[in-house]
């Protein structure tokens, strides 16, 4: 019995040592991206008032897709981009079958994502053409089903503004260094890796890169850094709130996050 104990200690104290020793090696190399980030980004959890006062909070990462080429907004994340076979390859999936691509297993790939950035300026204007349309056709027609879609978009528009993410994703690669060079000049970029498959769509004959996840889709917020989230409960997905905390985070050489401070901005 004390031999399977000794055992088991010693495999507890092994796996302990290989996770510190990747946490340290993350830290101590170059940092990839350092970003402040606000609720818009990183919500609280939905169990936020039954967590213990002396744990961490687990923070999820609100990143988003752009809405289509032409003027159409959407305020909800479509997590899906058009893509063409020989860029599939590129990427590195292998075997391409229209017929069986709905069945593809995922690859981790290299994504990069733009905080705050032209992509979510495009986001606000699109809301706000969209929002001076429904206004125009209220304004010539006032009935009520013009009264809702000016209501509607006026409501898209806010939290456009105010709280919708601003973490929007902008490509994926198979090679991190292709990534880190392409956008080496801009410091709102972030490079984190996501687990991506394909599909094929028969009725327009096109393939869809479909995102599924980030791989470390979390940041844990240590207990040293949740004063700030002390009494908050998780805000409405459909609130136009302000957000009422930032969150600054590294990404390191193994491009795992941490957090590095935390600060309230509305009481």
């Amino acid at each position: 019995m004390k031999k399977y104990l000794l055992i088991g200690l010693v495999i507890i104290m092994g796996t302990n040592l290989v996770v510190l020793g990747g946490v340290a090696f993350n830290r101590s190399g170059d940092i990839t991206s350092h970003l402040t980030l606000t609720e818009r980004e990183l919500p609280l959890p939905y169990n936020t008032g039954s967590q213990k006062e002396n744990s961490g909070v687990l923070l999820s990462i609100n990143w988003r897709t752009a809405s289509k080429a032409n003027n159409t907004y959407y305020p909800y994340n479509a997590s899906e981009q058009h893509i063409t076979k020989d860029e599939l390859l590129a990427l590195g999936f292998e075997n391409i079958d229209k017929q069986s691509s709905n069945w593809t297993t995922p690859l981790e790939l290299y994504w990069a994502l733009e905080f705050d950035g032209a992509l979510h300026k495009a986001e606000i204007k699109k809301a706000e053409a969209k929002y001076q349309k429904a206004l125009l056709a209220y304004n010539e027609q006032a009935n009520d089903e013009n009264k809702r879609k000016e209501k509607q978009f006026s409501e898209n528009l806010a939290r456009e503004k105010t709280s919708n993410s601003r973490l929007f994703f902008i490509e994926a690669a198979a090679d991190y260094e292709l990534l880190a060079a392409k956008f080496s000049n801009q410091n709102n970029m972030l490079i984190v890796k996501g687990l991506t498959n394909y599909y094929y769509n028969k009725k327009d004959d096109k393939y869809s890169l479909n995102l599924n996840h980030l791989s470390i889709g979390s940041i844990m917020a240590p207990l040293e850094h949740t004063d700030v989230f002390s009494g908050l409960q998780r805000q409405i997905r459909n609130g136009a709130l302000l957000p009422r905390y930032t969150v600054t985070v590294k990404w390191g050489a193994r491009l795992e996050p941490w957090i590095t401070n935390t600060k309230r901005v509305v009481k």
